[in-house]
């Protein structure tokens, strides 16, 4: 949803989602996909050319979560299958800022700022939809050879991260 203050160059946004997985009733402890979530942003022109812009995401809690790379020492695995972690809390929060300048009618510069905040056992990433490279999950059938991996074969991903990251770049529209 997006309303537009003309007068004022005032533009609100907002999201919300809710995601679910049908998985068995026995796979629920592990289930970090099923959730709801939002987004809310506010845009703000500064004349004809210039513009700034604040997003903030949030990701809510699943119902459970299969365990990563690095589960907080205080986590308790389902007595019930032996993995799993129901009650993990995987809540993430996004935080974005941008600044935008049109050269003109199709070719604008931009500065973007982006911080993912997330808690123990979350770990959603900044790039990974297709404009940089992940940082917290890498290739599973990368095992660690040095003997720094407690958890070999557990999968890849680093939760709990604070990732930040910073876009610039030019926008071209055709």
């Amino acid at each position: 949803m997006q309303y537009r203050f003309a007068r004022t160059g005032t533009t609100l946004n907002a999201i919300w989602e809710d995601i679910k997985r049908n998985v068995p009733d026995y796979l629920k402890v592990q289930d970090e996909r099923t959730r709801t979530g939002y987004w809310l942003a506010v845009s703000q022109d500064i004349g004809s050319a210039d513009s700034v812009h604040f997003g903030w995401a949030h990701a809510n809690k699943t119902p459970g979560d299969p365990g990563q790379h690095n589960p907080p020492a205080s986590a308790t695995v389902d007595p019930g299958i032996g993995f799993g972690f129901p009650g993990a809390d995987n809540r993430a929060d996004m935080f974005t800022l941008a600044y935008k300048h049109k050269i003109d009618r199709d070719l604008t510069w931009y500065l973007n700022y982006a911080q993912t905040n997330n808690k123990p056992f979350a770990h959603y990433d900044l790039g990974a939809g297709g404009r940089s490279v992940t940082t917290d999950c890498h290739d599973a059938s990368n095992t660690d050879t040095t003997g720094f991996d407690p958890h070999s074969g557990a999968p890849k991903c680093w939760t709990g991260a604070k990732l930040q990251a910073v876009s610039i770049g030019l926008n071209y529209r055709f």
